[in-house]
């Protein structure tokens, strides 16, 4: 990895603690030493600076990079080049006779009387007294532990009254040379890594770009305790940009790939320091790497694995742990020291894929259990899950993990759902076994979130088809899949399945809903099935549309509730209920569709709880956006009305946020997932109605560039952008994204939302009004009522703030035809409306009181915004609504709030914050100017005059220091303006 030169940041401290070091008269010696890449040299380089501040002359000394390589044991040929290359400026009379001298015996090696001879001590003593005859010198040593004896030079420079600073690499093989030199030294220096913000400021400086925020949490996990060496984190942007993995999308440098790991670079020191030490080190390394950490007991059959001998192996580990390439738990697993250095580790062992090799080693684990036991049995069953199907065990071996599942389910659910996952793959698809682990595996995946382990049953599906009461679980799998994933199945019989339509629901098939299309290119009903398969594509069937497979009396599939139940009847009579805890099958003292229920979030609901029978028709209401349907199911199973549960499961189908309605369905056994389609979405919802929109636009992007298709969670994703960027006056680009979304009816309520938010931010108010008031009715007749207020409720805030009586009154009308006395957002938009529309404080108040206790910022801001206009005292209103638009970064909105501000004549609201923040405009101008705009066209972009932007520009110059567009923009870049957050 080749060595990064920049100026120092986040070294305040080892300079003070350097500047003090040095401050007495007299030589000293200083050691400074650190890992590869911790940033030795830029340290030393700003000692540099400091001490010729200071009026020191300084002598810069590198080692191990002339020509002589190990021919210059003593360093004596560095030196005497390092003094020639600055003969000029050192003009001492005497000079070069000393220099000569020393030159004449640079050749003295061996360690015969030590390896130093009285002309050489001599020789140093008079170079280094004739250098620093006249100004104090400072002799700067980069690398001391390059050359094998570095001490008796550099003892000589301090003998002679020099300062010396030497750095060395922690780590480095230490010789008797090195240890001499760390005991000479009057003080030895570690350097540390730097705070997470340094590094990462380092990382958007050097990225030559505005970076994404994903790409800054890539390398946060990639590099674990390695961010803050940054030589490593500099090296593996570059790396990243080297391997084509950054890509400039929308104006931003995003990963191309957002799931596929980060790497080290190859050349990265502890990559190397593994090589020095051999090829069984080296093959220990990937072999580490690819099993994502090795447990002790799995070292000799490793080691037979590999054909290396035991002992060999565990001396390899011992050295690469004391190297910092693998680290060693408290339980005593070995792991590599961070998931980058695995990932380029697994990547060079290219004789075994990580399946392959857990199933070696399961294979060698299995004869050593039955020759003698004595395996640990948790150690032999991870191997055995991620060994894949190729090892084989017997009928015993896999009842062994099925009963080790079931005892881990509740302390080690991952564990529990690899070995439910191995044991699955192993037994008849047709029979009631089968049937019981399957619904086990599925309760687990939604606990752990590891739906990629349904890939593979959903393949046994499409090949050798399933029992008939396996059917519904088979689809319910290949629901959640796709839902996760965002990637259609590659078998036509699971596709078929996800064409047909949702219970209940009319001719919507999943399929249609979430990929806008159907997938199978003929699709069929399944047929009529007898005997106790049903068969898979090879046998030509696969939809399960109709009656008849896996279905309840009268015709709808079983859901969630029967998959849960029938766990719990397999397996001795108990199953977790869907929101945690069991649930005894059959009612009684168990029975939790009554009182003593738990609630979605997990705590006791009493009254309002679901019963386990409504939750897979809740579950297929609120996916289908039948408000109506989950209003009904919602109060049959008990469940109060109006219930802020059942208004954040309204909000979160509006937005078609699959992850927060299958959190609220399913309770609080559903994990949020952090990756795929899903994961992404969720942070776009949240990112967005939390006003943190650099979180939510680095979500959108990171959907953007996932190699998932397009599906419903992307268009949402892209109408929620236009919202953002019409915000921050990125017109253009809000228009590119609205282009872009689907012009689906079932995000019809989202997509007019957003195109009146965007006429609204363009300045034609009274055009936003109008798609409102034609959409609505039209909305309505439909029956798409979910979000309905909302759009309406964002329309009217804009009327009155264009001063549009008239529209005010008609979206007013429009708001009261909707039901309210069960919604809680109808009933908010009604209260706002009437509190804007009678310009009545109270009223308005009360209704924003439910907007912040409902969380949504944006809505918050407008309103705000819209009560300012009449409030007998604006300023709170006025202050709240700036506090959130500099949030967002939304400058299209602060333009708004400067207006209403001048019109009541109060004082203009300011961020609290750092006094040299930059304020929100003026950061969007300095990102305009890197982007080539000139000032007429930032003026259009920002609405503003040409005057303004001038004026803004004059002020940031005599703030900054800066005197032109070009050296501001670069100012910005390398992180040198303070910024405050958006």
């Amino acid at each position: 990895m080749a060595r990064t030169r920049a100026a120092v940041r986040g070294r305040d401290q080892e300079l003070t603690a350097l500047r003090t070091a040095l401050a007495p008269d007299g030589g000293r010696l200083i050691v400074l030493t650190g890992p590869a890449g911790i940033g030795r040299t830029a340290l030393l380089d700003s000692v540099a600076r400091l001490l010729a501040a200071d009026g020191a002359r300084v002598l810069p000394l590198r080692l191990g990079t002339g020509p002589d390589g190990g021919g210059d044991p003593y360093a004596l040929a560095a030196l005497v080049r390092a003094v020639r290359e600055r003969f000029e400026q050192l003009q001492e009379s005497g000079l070069s006779e000393a220099l000569s001298a020393v030159a004449q015996l640079r050749d003295a090696r061996g360690r015969e009387r030590g390896g130093w001879t009285p002309a050489v001590v001599a020789a140093l003593d008079g170079l280094f007294e004739t250098v620093g005859r006249r100004e104090r010198v400072a002799l700067l040593v980069d690398d001391a532990h390059a050359v094998a004896e570095p001490a008796p030079v550099l003892s000589a420079a301090r003998r002679a009254g020099c300062l010396v600073v030497a750095t060395c690499e922690e780590g480095a093989e230490r010789g008797p040379g090195l240890a001499e030199l760390l005991t000479d030294a009057d003080r030895v220096m570690t350097i540390g890594p730097l705070a997470d913000d340094v590094a990462l400021s380092l990382v958007r400086r050097a990225a030559g770009a505005r970076l994404d925020e994903s790409v800054v949490t890539a390398l946060r996990t990639a590099l674990g305790p390695l961010l803050g060496n940054p030589g490593t984190v500099l090296g593996t942007l570059d790396a990243l940009r080297r391997s084509g993995r950054l890509v400039t999308f929308e104006g931003r440098l995003c990963l191309s790939d957002p799931a596929e790991p980060v790497a080290l670079p190859a050349d990265h020191p502890l990559l190397r320091r593994a090589s020095a030490l051999g090829g069984t080190a080296v093959r220990l390394l990937g072999a580490v790497a690819l099993l994502d950490g090795l447990d002790l007991d799995a070292l000799p059959p490793l080691a037979d694995i590999l054909e290396a001998d035991p002992v060999d192996c565990g001396r390899g580990l011992d050295l690469l742990i004391e190297a910092g390439v693998l680290t060693a738990g408290p339980d005593g697993r070995i792991a590599c020291r961070c998931p980058a250095l695995a990932a380029t580790a697994a990547g060079r062992f290219r004789a075994r894929r990580g399946t392959a090799l857990h199933a070696a080693l399961a294979e060698r684990l299995l004869a050593g259990h039955r020759r003698s036991g004595g395996v640990d049995p948790v150690v032999l069953a991870d191997h055995v899950a991620r060994g894949g199907a190729t090892v084989t065990l017997d009928d015993d071996t896999v009842r062994q993990l099925l009963t080790m599942g079931a005892a881990a389910e509740q302390e080690e659910p991952e564990r529990a759902t690899l070995w439910y996952a191995a044991a699955l793959r192993r037994l008849p698809p047709t029979g009631p076994e089968h049937a019981r682990t399957l619904c086990r595996l599925l309760l687990l995946v939604v606990r752990t979130g590891r739906y990629e382990l349904l890939r593979e049953p959903l393949t046994r599906y499409a090949e050798h088809g399933c029992a008939e009461e396996s059917l519904d679980e088979i689809r319910l799998a290949a629901i959640l899949l796709a839902l996760h994933s965002g990637v259609p199945p590659a078998e036509r019989a699971v596709r078929e399945l996800l064409d047909a339509p949702f219970p209940g629901r009319g001719p919507t098939a999943f399929s249609e809903w979430w990929f806008d299309r159907r997938l199978a290119p003929d699709p069929r009903r399944h047929p009529a099935t007898d005997g106790d398969t049903v068969a898979g594509a090879g046998a030509g069937a696969g939809a399960g549309a109709g009656a008849g497979a896996g279905t309840r009396a009268g015709g709808e599939p079983r859901g969630w509730a029967e998959v849960t139940a029938e766990a719990g009847a397999l397996t001795g009579g108990e199953a977790e209920t869907p929101a945690g805890g069991k649930a005894s099958v059959g009612g009684g003292a168990g029975d939790r569709s009554g009182a003593g229920a738990v609630a979605r979030d997990g705590t006791a609901a009493g009254d309002g709880a679901r019963g386990g029978a409504g939750r897979s028709d809740l579950l297929s209401a609120a996916l289908c956006g039948d408000v109506a349907a989950c209003e009904r199911v919602w109060r049959s199973s008990g469940g109060a009305a109006p219930s802020p549960e059942l208004d954040r499961l309204r909000q979160a189908a509006l937005v078609a946020d699959m992850a927060d309605v299958a959190r609220l369905v399913i309770g609080a056994d559903y994990r949020v997932p952090e990756t795929g389609v899903l994961g992404a979405y969720h942070r776009v919802v949240r990112g967005y109605a939390d006003a943190d929109w650099t979180r939510a636009m680095s979500a959108v992007r990171e959907l953007e560039l996932s190699p998932a298709e397009d599906t419903l969670a992307r268009h949402a994703a892209r109408l929620l952008a236009v919202d953002m960027c019409a915000a921050r006056g990125e017109f253009g680009q809000a228009s590119r994204w609205l282009t872009a979304a689907t012009r689906a009816p079932r995000l019809a309520v989202l997509r007019t939302w957003a195109r009146v938010g965007l006429a609204a931010r363009k300045g034609d108010d009274g055009q936003a009004v109008r798609v409102a008031l034609l959409a609505g009715p039209r909305l309505r007749r439909a029956g798409l009522r979910t979000g309905l207020s909302i759009l309406l409720s964002r329309a009217l805030r804009i009327a009155v703030l264009g001063d549009d009586h008239e529209g005010a009154a008609e979206l007013l009308a429009e708001i009261e035809l909707l039901p309210h006395e069960h919604h809680v957002d109808a009933q908010e938009s009604l209260l706002l409306a009437r509190g804007l529309v009678h310009r009545d404080p109270e009223c308005a108040r009360e209704a924003t009181d439910l907007i912040r206790e409902r969380g949504d910022l944006p809505a918050l801001m407008e309103s705000c915004l819209a009560v300012a206009r009449f409030a007998p005292d604006p300023r709170p209103w006025l202050r709240e609504a700036h506090a959130l638009a500099t949030r967002c970064g939304a400058a299209a909105l602060l333009e708004r709030v400067r207006e209403v501000t001048r019109e009541r004549g109060v004082p203009a609201p300011r961020a609290r914050g750092r006094r040299d923040a930059l304020a929100v405009t003026e950061q969007r101008i300095i990102e305009l100017i890197g982007e080539g705009l000139t000032n007429r066209q930032i003026a259009l972009r920002l609405r503003l005059s040409e005057k303004t932007v001038e004026n803004y520009l004059t002020r940031l110059f005599a703030r900054t220091g800066c005197r032109s567009r070009v050296e501001l923009a670069a100012a910005s870049l390398t992180g040198r303006l303070a910024r405050t957050p958006t």
